[in-house]
């Protein structure tokens, strides 16, 4: 949120690039912790799906949003369709711990704020995914990663 004069009146208005914002904003103008919640997972997409949030789908394809786009796709099963390249996990633990990201990254793209998870819930979920890969090779080498001290 970014402050804005108006007369001597300080008031706050949203500032988010489009493709990240929360659709709830654009009916309600209201932005709520969960609105943070729903951009997080719209980052977690980019991760998953080396695209950006607004894409173009081929040569001279039209734009696409990336939530439109892949959410329906792990959806029904399809997340080996949608993923990056780059991520190509080799074992069962690393293939759980994604496919565990992808749906947990599809419950903060929920359209209405009160179906998106609470950030210590997301932390959880982030714990369990470092856990499943950490199984699959062992430490995170000379890296302690902890989710628990982030607020």
């Amino acid at each position: 949120m970014g402050p804005e004069s108006n007369s001597g009146h300080l008031s706050t208005r949203a500032l988010g690039m489009v493709g990240y914002m929360d659709p709830e904003y654009y009916g309600l103008h209201h932005l709520t912790v969960k609105s943070d919640v729903y951009g997080l997972g719209v980052v977690m997409l980019e991760v998953l799906t080396g695209k950006r949030a607004i894409f173009k789908d081929g040569e001279g394809g039209d734009p696409t949003s990336k939530v439109d786009y892949v959410v329906p796709r792990i959806v029904v099963g399809e997340l080996v369709w949608v993923l990056d390249s780059r991520v190509s996990p080799s074992g069962m633990n690393e293939m759980e711990a994604v496919e565990l990201a992808a749906y947990t990254t599809v419950h903060y793209l929920s359209l209405e704020g009160k179906d998106r998870p609470f950030i210590p819930d997301i932390i959880a979920n982030l714990e369990r995914f470092l856990t499943f890969y950490e199984d699959s090779h062992g430490s995170i080498s000379n890296t302690s990663i902890s989710l628990a001290s982030i607020d």
